[in-house]
């Protein structure tokens, strides 16, 4: 039977003395540190650690090694029992070390009354006690007592019925050109369709720690079904269904049903401004200064001109916007349309055109621009994932950046925030510039007009509540660029057909020029370089 090597106090006439026994079967050695430890829960304060070092030593090198370790006599020491837990309570390990020669051994029954008094009081394992004080097995870390672990739940989970994530790609003609005109971008819903389906969560039972007190099992997600108008719940709230036939939408974990409001002609003086909770479907123009505004899809069959479209859903213009400086288009879903131009486009997904001209175009996922013409010139055209064109900029060398790799969003407050801390910089330097000249003032004069020292008292407030908004500001800062840097490195720019001089690329915070006509090309940050490689 395997056992570790163990020691023991031997009481003489002349003093006190360690004891070695070997390891059988390839048990663990001596260790100097279990000595002491037992030594010091003994109260052996005055032992000379060089003693310990040398009865390793000889245990080394015989079998029943014999050092004095200190003079004189002390009462026989029982054997001991020494108890460890971790700090959660999950189990608890028992150590025992063997009496002195005059000294008496412990019965299960002392043993289980020393671990209640330590604190161990559920999961005992008696056989495993029973088996280190029969063996004696000294010097050894038994399993006394074992926790009852928790049972874990399982988190509430909401399947939808429909196809919250419809394709946003448009139909490509054998042609080459994107037609707009056959676009189903609205998912269709009938009345009275299972819209979704929730599995409720199930609580998770606790566990006991061997200290006796609970293990809560970890916290289960719980789920509800959310809906606007024209959708329903089943009596026991875990099925949806759909009030009306129309275009079912899933924003922010909450269904949208609407049987779409459709606007015969333009939108314009006729109509005013539209405000809608669901779908809008324009069937003619959105002329200059009109607002469209949807809690889901937005689309427009004519073309859109200097106007706002806000959508929940996405945005689908099957001709294009002339915005003129003036047009604004937001979507938190995908953004299609033939053409873009003089506007500024903001989408949560994808922005997918024929062109897009002058205009400033943020994506959080990506920007297409294929088809016929498939041409970016002029502007701006940021995404998180990447930007594909056919070309980039115009042989007259029209000034266009491409900018993939961060969140637009992200990268606007990090500027924003950059600036604010600049500016408030050059007004704490002002103020500072005033305080010196006053307190300048009084330490020649030896006193201040009411005035001034109304100004100064002021000027010393308005200090303290710029240092905290540089303070504020400023972490704000380094979280922003932690989070950029977290996300550096990502980002590809595809140009299929000319880049031509002109055209800006930033990658994460790498930037390059397009000096030279470059075509078929694909443009990635590898460390900090944009490398150009060939499609």
């Amino acid at each position: 039977m395997k056992r570790n090597a163990f020691f023991q106090l031997v009481h003489r006439a002349d003093g006190i003395y360690l004891k070695s026994y070997p390891a059988v079967d390839g048990g663990l050695p001596l260790k100097s540190d279990d000595i002491v430890t037992y030594l010091n829960k003994k109260q052996y304060d005055e032992i000379d650690l060089s003693l310990v070092k040398q009865f390793i030593d000889a245990s080394a090198q015989m079998q029943n090694a014999l050092v004095k370790i200190i003079e004189g006599t002390r009462l026989p020491e029982n054997e001991y029992a020494l108890f460890t837990t971790d700090p959660d309570g999950y189990m608890a390990r028992l150590r025992l070390y063997p009496p002195s020669n005059d000294g008496k051994r412990l019965t299960l029954e002392d043993l289980l009354s020393l671990a209640s008094q330590s604190g161990i009081q559920y999961g005992i394992i008696e056989k495993n006690a029973e088996m280190a004080l029969k063996g004696r097995l000294y010097c050894t870390d038994i399993l006394l007592a074992r926790a009852q672990m928790p049972v874990q739940g399982r988190n509430a989970r909401i399947e939808y019925n429909f196809d919250a994530n419809k394709t946003n790609t448009p139909e490509m003609s054998e042609d080459g050109s994107v037609d707009f005109h056959k676009l189903d971008m609205i998912e269709r819903v009938k009345e009275g369709q299972l819209l979704a389906t929730l599995t409720p969560a199930v609580q998770g039972t606790e566990g006991k720690s061997v200290f006796g007190r609970p293990l809560k099992p970890a916290k289960v997600k719980n789920l509800v079904l959310k809906h606007g108008k024209h959708a329903h719940l089943s009596e026991d709230q875990l099925e949806m269904y759909s009030d009306v036939s129309g275009n079912v939408t899933l924003v922010n974990d909450t269904v949208f049903v609407s049987n779409v409001y459709e606007v015969p002609a333009d939108v314009g003086p006729s109509t005013g401004d539209i405000d809608y909770d669901g779908s809008v479907e324009i069937k003619g123009n959105v002329l200059s200064g009109y607002t469209v505004k949807a809690s889901g899809d937005i689309t427009v069959n004519g073309a859109v001109e200097g106007a706002v479209l806000n959508a929940g859903g996405k945005i689908v213009l099957k001709r294009g916007i002339q915005g003129m400086g003036k047009g604004i288009m937001q979507a938190d879903g995908d953004i299609i349309s033939n053409f873009i131009e003089s506007s500024r486009i903001t989408s949560g997904g994808k922005v997918i055109s024929d062109a897009i001209m002058h205009s400033d175009v943020i994506a959080h996922d990506s920007i297409l621009v294929h088809g016929k013409r498939g041409l970016i010139a002029g502007g701006k055209a940021r995404s998180e994932i990447q930007i594909e064109t056919k070309t980039a900029g115009s042989a007259m060398g029209t000034q266009t950046e491409l900018e993939v790799g961060y969140d637009p969003a992200i990268i606007d407050n990090y500027h924003l925030i950059e600036k604010n801390i600049s500016s408030l910089s050059e007004e704490k330097e002002k103020i500072e510039q005033n305080i010196q000249i006053l307190k300048k003032r009084l330490q020649t004069k030896g006193k201040l007009s009411e005035d001034k020292m109304k100004i100064l008292k002021q000027n010393s407030i308005k200090m303290k509540e710029i240092d905290e908004k540089i303070e504020k500001y400023t972490l704000e800062y380094e979280q922003l660029e932690q989070e950029l840097e977290k996300m550096s490195g990502g980002g590809k720019i595809v140009v299929d057909g000319t880049a031509y001089p002109g055209v800006k690329l930033t990658i994460s915070n790498v930037v390059t020029y397009i000096h030279t006509e470059t075509q078929h090309s694909a443009f990635v940050r590898e460390g900090a370089d944009i490398r150009i490689r060939s499609i």
